[in-house]
């Protein structure tokens, strides 16, 4: 067995149903937030795909810190990116955790190697993302980001 190719889990993502009354819930039951919400399509997002081809989906998400983590919502807006496909197959629940990484390239790379096919990914404000298809094996899909050179 070799080293972790992870180096730290950086955010936690949930599909639901519907983004106000998801916020509405963590906010005044549990005292979650304050939220940070952005749309995310090919408007915002540059080289937008899912699997292999370019794209245009949209979804809403919802993100605040919880100490060093990240927490996600994602509400689907049409019918087209792989979170409204999860909600159609499974309903709401969790859906990705997105890991830290040494070398994005060369994770990305390694993952497809073992077989792991790019669920989707994209440049969103100068972060490159990709989502795997881990789910046979972990029960949800992995997340890598590579963010800007500081």
């Amino acid at each position: 067995m070799g080293a972790s190719m992870f180096t730290k889990v950086i955010q936690i993502a949930f599909v639901v149903r519907d983004l106000d009354e998801a916020i509405t819930i963590y906010s005044n039951k549990y005292g979650i937030g304050p939220w940070k919400i952005s749309e995310i399509s090919s408007k915002t997002v540059d080289d937008l795909y899912k699997y292999d081809d370019v794209t245009d989906f949209a979804y809403k998400v919802a993100m605040c810190d919880i100490g060093d983590l990240e927490w996600e919502l994602v509400q689907p807006l049409d019918d087209k990116s792989i979170y409204a496909d999860f909600l159609k197959e499974k309903g709401p629940g969790l859906h990705h955790i997105a890991f830290g990484v040494k070398d994005y390239d060369h994770t990305v790379a390694d993952l497809k190697t073992k077989g792991q096919k790019v669920l989707s990914s994209g440049n969103w404000k100068g972060i490159r993302f990709a989502h795997f298809a881990t789910e046979d094996d972990l029960d949800f899909v992995i997340e890598l980001f590579k963010f800007p050179e500081k």
